[in-house]
């Protein structure tokens, strides 16, 4: 039995090893990453609201490609203009891992969904109220000078209770760089003290990390934000809040046209910007949208240079806030 195994694998040695030479091509992955042009995703496949309003156009979100490296794709990235090779160090953030970065995002995106709906509400003049507010640590400075954990979740701040982020916000605003400061977190259902130095960042007392906020809101009013796992990152916000106001106000925003948005919003309505502009415009482009809003500064700068190098045929609308936003498609 041993000898026909080996004699077999004499005889076709080279067609073994042809198809592990292929596997390993194909198969392993390399510690690189490819940026590129992702497309667009219509609103209405990830917000569901209670209305039996229609647009004539569509209002979407842009997204970027995040590809694994290996070998054939690195190839194809090098002759593609389009396609960015990155490392792993170019994709996270100081000693962030992928997975800390994975982590982060979709807690962004739960936050950037819970805002994008209060300022919708909040313009539509419909009722709510928030309840079971939670301060979760999402991304911890190389330079912090703590033993808070990522998934901590903020409960005290030297025994003053922390409701909502910005009670952590102002408080910490009233120390100084060096004071350290006592928190109570849940960690794994445990209660756990912990201690931060805080740190000088532009002339102001830090703590180093970055904190998300999620949310109960309750209202008369449905949302139903449908998401998939893969999916993250706070770029949305802009264009949620867009389409949730259309369909609560039952005002079309589109005049028949396809519509883009990508950019942060924070509870003022207030637009910040987002990374990846080049690839959501192409990708934008490539769905043949009529319109892209984006954050005003360098997002802005950035698409309108590539529209005008490329000569493409697209409308780039910068915009600071949700009422600019919302003032031009109005009009």
């Amino acid at each position: 039995m041993i000898n026909k195994l080996y004699e077999g694998i004499k005889e076709n040695y080279k067609t073994l090893l042809f198809f592990i030479i292929l596997f390993l091509i194909f198969c392993i992955k390399l510690p690189l990453y490819i940026s590129a042009p992702g497309g667009i995703i219509n609103t209405d496949e990830k917000i569901k609201i209670s209305s039996d309003f229609k647009l004539k156009g569509s209002l979407n979100m842009a997204f970027v490609s995040q590809i694994d490296g290996n070998v054939p794709i690195l190839l194809y990235a090098l002759v593609n203009p389009n396609w960015d090779i990155e490392r792993e160090k170019d994709i996270t953030t100081g000693s962030e891992s992928p997975e800390d970065m994975e982590y982060r995002n979709k807690m962004l995106l739960k936050e950037a969904n819970n805002t994008a709906l209060l300022v919708a509400f909040n313009h539509s003049n419909t009722q709510y109220k928030t309840e079971n507010h939670k301060i979760y640590i999402t991304y911890i400075d190389d330079l912090a000078k703590t033993n808070l954990k990522l998934g901590d979740q903020i409960i005290k701040v030297d025994g003053h209770d922390v409701l909502k982020k910005k009670d952590l916000y102002d408080y910490i605003s009233t120390k100084k760089p060096a004071d350290k400061v006592e928190f109570t977190v849940i960690r794994k259902g445990k209660q756990k003290k912990c201690i931060s130095e805080l740190i000088n960042i532009e002339n102001e007392a830090k703590v180093g990390v970055v904190i998300t906020e999620v949310m109960d809101i309750k209202s008369d009013t449905h949302v139903e934000f449908k998401f998939k796992d893969s999916e993250s990152g706070s770029s949305g916000g802009l264009i949620t809040a867009l389409t949730i106001y259309s369909y609560l106000n039952k005002i079309d925003l589109t005049a028949g046209k396809k519509i883009v948005a990508t950019g942060t919003i924070d509870i003022d309505g207030n637009v910040g910007e987002i990374s990846g502009i080049k690839y959501k415009l192409i990708g934008a482009v490539k769905e043949k949208a009529d319109v892209f809003l984006v954050p005003q500064g360098k997002n802005y700068t950035e698409a309108r240079d590539l529209k005008n190098k490329k000569g493409y045929d697209i409308d780039i609308i910068p915009v600071e806030t949700f009422e600019e936003a919302l003032k031009y498609l109005q009009t």
